[in-house]
């Protein structure tokens, strides 16, 4: 009786190194795209909870400023996660406000994840004597930034970090204001026909200023 004996072959060497640089190629295309699809992936929800943060500032600012009792001062803190006035300022709170149950109808409302109880998210929101938004800062649990301005009334993200513009993204300079909602009324000064601003302070609280301090743009002083 006749049979055959079925005889396996194995991969060479060569062969082996061939698909093995095959599979390097394709990881070195892949891996970025990859990489790039979960980072915008990640910007895009930081956006989404800036637009919750920005919609629940606004309602319970809307609230406060149709109170009976709304006032301001040069810097008036409205809102912060430990009752703080920023900077202890002893007329930081006029309309004696309860800045820590403010914070957490904010947070509450918001029903951004990192906001709520336990969560390490912050942000600073600065309004205008209208108690319209004028900028938000959140720094969310992930270590993104996102970031809104009255200028433009555009939404952005960015990792912290990230090269932009101005340098390496960071909020260095405002985290000593985080948790809060805020009022300085440097906000409310208008920039002449070229865009430029008489008082340095003006300069540094306008969304050009806030941008150049977060290194988004170049920060330009002023002369």
């Amino acid at each position: 009786m006749l049979y055959s004996k079925n005889k396996k072959r194995g991969f060479t060497l060569v062969e082996l190194i061939v698909v093995l640089v095959i599979l390097a190629i394709l990881a070195a295309l892949l891996i970025p795209a990859l990489t790039g699809y979960i980072d915008k992936a990640k910007k895009d929800q930081v956006i989404a909870e800036t637009r919750m943060l920005h919609e629940a500032v606004q309602t319970e600012m809307s609230e406060l400023y149709g109170s009976s009792n709304w006032k301001l001062n040069s810097y008036t803190t409205l809102a912060n996660s430990t009752g703080t006035v920023i900077g202890n300022n002893s007329n930081g709170n006029p309309n004696s406000y309860d800045l820590k149950a403010n914070y957490d109808k904010i947070a509450k409302l918001s029903e951004v994840p990192c906001l709520q109880e336990g969560g390490s998210g912050q942000f600073l929101v600065l309004i205008n004597s209208k108690a319209q938004i004028h900028a938000i800062i959140y720094h969310s649990d992930r270590g993104y930034l996102g970031l809104y301005f009255s200028d433009t009334n555009q939404y952005s993200a960015y990792k912290i970090g990230e090269t932009a513009e101005g340098g390496k993204i960071s909020d260095n300079m405002f985290r000593s204001y985080y948790s809060s909602v805020y009022y300085n009324a440097a906000v409310d000064a208008v920039p002449d026909s070229n865009g430029n601003y008489n008082d340095k302070n003006y300069y540094w609280w306008s969304c050009t200023g806030i941008r150049g301090m977060l290194n988004i743009s170049e920060l330009v002083f002023p002369s």
